[in-house]
């Protein structure tokens, strides 16, 4: 006969994975909850002028029917004619920007103008048959620049045998006039050429002026 069995329990022990809760503190420990204090009526008033004063700007477009609805196409023709104005002074400013750059461009050619003239001057007194070849690319040369300028609008101011303008002109030296010139002030001589595009003066004529005889 087969002798029995038996069976030993060993007792295991088992670790538990999860943490321990940690432990939630007293309602005596907990810091004191901070004091709501009810707004003071000067505050009020301070935080809705700053209200009444953001909103301000849109009011200006918004009109109300005697409904009490608002005219939305009012504020839509308002705003499309303050853009209108907006763009025109935009192009204006554009405008008068270019005509500055121009003018700060072009203004180093005139000094460059009154050189040629000079040394074509010189040639012109000199007559020698070698310096003709230079006097003829000095020319050309002269030509190609009035054709610049002219291409721009900018014309020479008139001076010689002008009433003296002073907006145009600018007196270097007074002369005695003669009886035949009048009341008015007469140009006589141009010292430096003067430059205008349009309306605008971009440089004064030097002038000598004869004044009238009294």
């Amino acid at each position: 006969m087969a002798p029995e069995s038996k069976i030993f329990r060993v007792p295991v022990k088992t670790v538990s994975s999860a943490k321990p809760a940690e432990p939630q503190p007293l309602e005596e420990d907990l810091p004191p909850a901070a004091e709501v204090k009810p707004a003071t009526v000067a505050e009020s008033a301070a935080v809705a002028s700053e209200a009444s004063a953001t909103v301000e700007p849109v009011r200006d477009y918004v009109r109300e029917t005697p409904s009490g609805a608002v005219d939305w196409q009012s504020v839509a023709l308002q705003l499309q004619a303050d853009a209108q104005a907006y763009r025109q002074r935009q192009a204006l400013r554009d405008a008068q920007r270019l005509a500055e750059e121009r003018e700060r461009l072009l203004l180093p050619f005139f000094d460059v103008m009154d050189n040629l003239e000079r040394t074509l001057a010189a040639a012109e007194e000199s007559a020698l048959p070698a310096e003709r070849p230079l006097y003829q690319g000095l020319a050309l040369t002269y030509r190609s620049m009035c054709n610049l300028l002219e291409r721009e609008g900018i014309t020479p101011i008139a001076t010689v045998g002008a009433p003296f303008d002073p907006h145009v002109h600018e007196a270097v030296a007074v002369v005695p006039g003669t009886a035949e010139q009048g009341a008015e002030s007469v140009v006589v001589e141009e010292v430096r050429r003067g430059y205008r595009q349009g309306e605008r003066v971009l440089r004064p004529a030097r002038v000598v002026v004869a004044h009238p005889v009294a």
